[in-house]
């Protein structure tokens, strides 16, 4: 049934009445960002109605008002509470993804406290379990807890009597504690002493059969396994498990399946490393070699051979990609005969290092890819050389973000300076250093590079075109991300470049020009015919790959006529309601 426009202003009216009643209308005395905050948030869970919906609809408004460091702040602040409700935290949580990310300091909690907070995530509240379990998490950055908080959540999953449900909590919070505790510093955690009864205990238990159906048993099998990993990530321990678990070996009559536990165990112990396969920003293959031990692949020419790896370089004698020699550590390696794909290698010299790289293989290829293009940015840039010619055709095969700002940084940290003519690559007719990553970014460039490769273009760092490089390749990468990825000046950077005349290709008569080509860029953007504009495309292939739609104004005043539009376009766009503050 269709309101009336009584009804809706009744309604409307109704609110506002409540919401004055309730002191959330602007006549509310003034408070601090906390007070109003967490008065809002009081309010989301009020019986009326009318309430909730005005607390909702302030929330957003305090955004757009306070300072966004300080609201995520006590926004953070008040995520950590274990019982926010479950309406409160998911428009907090909302809201925060739209705000800076939070630097609250590190928290504390006595021991009492985390083993409450693990109880609470068998509640049958579900915002009370979400809460604990968001308390944790945060309390997990602390060095200090988590030590603690692992101990007691492993001690809460061995017993027998937890529901499936408490397991789908406990269980990803277990995790993230063995992998706060892997990569942490392991001065921070004190763990009990372990005996070599204990030792030989789990030992024997992981060698002995277990029936299918037998869960009790598997249970111990599991737990003894567990218990066994988390000694093995103690360095000192290392040597005496292996003992152990040798001595057992050498026993007669092992059950086949105990013995390859067993074996799965040692073979943690030796000096290890991993080289990772990337091909299009995906990982796609992970050999895993033991330092000083060929190995032959299934159907390889030749075996997989490095006698010693540090976190810095690798050296290799043998490989069916790699040549025999020294390769950094950590950071991406172009592919010798692959231009799609780089190699990543992974120092493993420890049973803990290898366990801590099995938990960050299965998180999100996208994140760490990143943090090697991170590691791969910075160590070229602390080089200060320019790229080989392999480096350069594998910017592609990067984090494109973290790839763009550095190929922009790169352009204004070196001097650029001309690609030898008889090199493998020959793009757009040999162009320079500098002139090879603006083809990238032409290419597959984002916004994070402009303030830098604006920068490079107001500094002359490339050099300029000649008639085997014709290419504007500077002008070209930035019109190119204004088109794909714009910032939120874009619009005005291109209105500012109509009256350029600058040639897009040098030594070509009929040359698109740059002024031309940004109001093309606009007119195009506001669905606008550029005919109609005097605007006539000049049809060039190397432009047409970068998406850029070169163009000549046909006229003097279509110049002019360009201008008056972006003119009346944007005094229409101030006057818009959504424009005004």
């Amino acid at each position: 049934m269709q309101l009336s426009v009584f009804a809706v202003w009744s309604h409307l009216f109704a609110v506002a009445l409540v919401a004055s009643s309730n002191g959330l209308a602007a006549a509310r005395e003034p408070t601090s960002l906390r007070q109003e905050l967490e008065q809002l948030v009081r309010d989301l869970d009020a019986d009326q109605f009318a309430v909730r919906k005005v607390a909702a609809f302030e929330l957003e408004q305090l955004a757009s008002r306070a300072d966004p460091k300080g609201l995520a702040e006590e926004i953070h602040r008040m995520l950590l509470q274990p019982k926010l409700s479950f309406e409160a935290r998911t428009r907090l949580e909302r809201l925060a993804r739209s705000l800076p990310e939070a630097t609250h300091p590190n928290g504390t909690a006595s021991v009492a406290q985390i083993e409450e907070l693990i109880g609470q995530l068998q509640s049958e509240c579900y915002a009370e379990r979400l809460g604990a379990s968001r308390r944790l998490e945060w309390l997990l950055k602390t060095p200090e807890l988590v030590c603690p908080i692992m101990v007691r959540l492993k001690e809460r999953l061995v017993q027998g009597e937890l529901s499936p449900d408490a397991r789908l909590w406990i269980e990803p919070l277990d995790q993230s504690a063995r992998l706060a505790w892997l990569t942490g510093d392991p001065k921070d955690c004190q763990l009990s002493a372990v005996s070599d009864p204990q030792i030989a205990a789990w030992i024997d238990a992981l060698a002995r059969p277990a029936s299918e159906g037998d869960q009790t048993q598997w249970s111990v099998l599991g737990t003894a396994r567990r218990e066994l990993l988390d000694v093995l990530a103690r360095d000192s321990y290392v040597p005496r498990i292996v003992q152990a678990l040798e001595t057992k070996l050498a026993e007669p009559n092992l059950d086949p399946a105990g013995e390859k536990r067993l074996r799965e165990l040692l073979e943690l112990a030796p000096p290890g490393m991993v080289a990772e396969f990337w091909t299009d920003r995906q990982h796609v293959g992970t050999q895993y070699l033991v330092v000083g031990v060929p190995s032959l692949g299934p159907g390889a020419a030749r075996p997989s051979h490095f006698d010693r790896i540090d976190d810095e370089v690798a050296h290799c004698v043998s490989g069916n990609s790699l040549l025999p020699g020294d390769y950094p550590v950590g950071v991406a390696i172009p592919h010798p005969k692959q231009e799609n794909a780089i190699f990543h290698l992974v120092n493993l010299p420890t049973p803990r290092r290898r366990m801590a790289y099995e938990f960050h293989r299965q998180t999100d290829a996208t994140g760490r890819l990143a943090a090697i293009t991170r590691r791969t940015a910075e160590q070229l840039l602390e080089q200060k050389r320019h790229l080989t010619e392999a480096e350069l055709v594998t910017l592609p095969q990067l984090d494109v973000n973290l790839a763009s700002a550095f190929a922009a940084k790169m352009l204004t940290a070196i001097e650029d300076k001309r690609l030898p003519e008889d090199g493998p690559q020959r793009t757009a007719g040999r162009p320079s250093h500098h002139g090879m990553l603006c083809v990238f970014l032409a290419a597959e460039g984002t916004k994070s590079a402009m303030p830098m490769l604006l920068e490079a273009i107001q500094a002359s760092r490339v050099l300029p075109p000649t008639e085997p490089a014709p290419y504007r390749l500077d002008w070209l990468a930035a019109l190119s991300i204004a088109l794909a990825d714009p910032w939120l000046e874009a619009e005005t950077w291109l209105a500012g470049l109509i009256d350029r005349t600058d040639r897009l290709i040098a030594h070509r008569d009929d040359s698109p020009e740059l002024g031309a080509t940004a109001a093309a860029i606009l007119v195009q953007k506001h669905e606008q015919a550029l005919l109609a504009f005097g605007l006539e495309p000049t049809p060039d292939r190397t432009l047409d790959i970068f998406g850029v739609p070169g163009c000549r104004f046909t006229t003097p005043e279509a110049r002019q006529d360009v201008h008056r539009w972006w003119s009346k376009h944007e005094t229409a766009a101030k006057l818009r309601p959504e424009a005004r503050p």
